[in-house]
């Protein structure tokens, strides 16, 4: 009779278990955006560069490639100072720019993981250039959203008020009404300026959050329509262009002026400026004669 083999006390096969081939990607994967770089190296080991779910730079080695990494640890921190000093300024950027400059940067940590020095600074390089030339647009872009935003808000009041101007005009009286529109004339008049001025603005970043972008834009706006408020009074007063008064062309010009000082922040100074200036000349008459 032939004894059966023996059995281990647990009752369980003389098996291996099997490892992973790549541990460090196969824990990433589910939290994996976009992968940038992935090398397992049976000497030097596995090394991990990638951009998350959150659109955060991730980069991770194990025993092996870190011990593979310790002479050259000087030129990873280097290379991850850079990356630390230009990916904070895309941390609120639209997510496509954003993934954009995040596997750019990871292009960077990972040449260098691979001990090319060179590449990691020319890609360091290049991912300066796209930041610095992005941030510009961005920049822009958030200040032109505020600007077309507050200039739409206007228009609609604009267009409310004149449909509904003979309870506005009751209600508020002419003059009052008259200077409402002017101040809707003024902020299309600004809208009208920094759109067609785009090219000529001062290069800008986006090193400031987005509510400043925001809060500027809003700002301008509002300050074209108070010069056109300024102008307009000008012109119900009398004091600019009284002949559209005469002529009965009153609202009219108003808001024409208005816009055209909401336009320009020169014009509307050099408007205020002429009515002084016509002050001076008439006093100075009237005490010689």
């Amino acid at each position: 009779m032939i004894d059966a083999p023996p059995q281990d006390a647990g009752g369980h096969d003389d098996k291996k278990t099997e490892t992973k081939a790549n541990p460090l990607l196969d824990a990433a994967a589910k939290n994996i955006k976009h992968l940038v770089f992935q090398r397992n190296h049976p000497t030097d080991g596995e090394v991990l560069v990638y951009v998350d779910q959150e659109l955060d730079l991730e980069w991770e080695c194990d025993d092996k490639a870190e011990s593979a990494l310790r002479c050259s640890e000087g030129d990873v921190g280097r290379i991850q100072n850079g990356i630390a000093s230009l990916e904070h300024l895309a941390h609120n950027w639209p997510a496509d720019l954003k993934l954009s400059t995040k596997r750019m940067l990871g292009e960077a940590i990972a040449r260098v993981l691979q001990k090319d020095v060179a590449g990691a600074d020319q890609a360091l390089k290049q991912a300066k250039e796209f930041v610095k030339a992005k941030s510009q647009q961005v920049s822009r872009f958030w200040t032109l959203q505020a600007c077309i935003a507050s200039g739409a808000v206007a228009a609609v009041i604009g267009v409310i008020e004149i449909g509904f101007r003979p309870v506005l005009e009751s209600a508020l009286s002419r003059s009052p009404y008259l200077l409402s529109l002017c101040f809707w004339a003024g902020c299309l008049g600004a809208l009208l300026f920094i759109i067609l001025n785009l090219g000529k603005a001062p290069k800008v970043d986006s090193t400031a959050e987005r509510h400043l972008h925001y809060l500027e834009g809003v700002s301008r706006v509002v300050a074209g329509g108070i010069a056109g408020v300024l102008v307009g009074a000008m012109i119900k007063l009398g004091l600019f262009l009284p002949v559209f008064s005469k002529a009965g062309m009153e609202s009219l010009a108003m808001c024409a002026a208005a816009m055209i000082a909401g336009a320009s922040e020169k014009l509307a100074a050099g408007i205020i400026t002429s009515v002084e200036n016509n002050k001076t000349n008439q006093k100075e008459k009237s005490d010689g004669n």
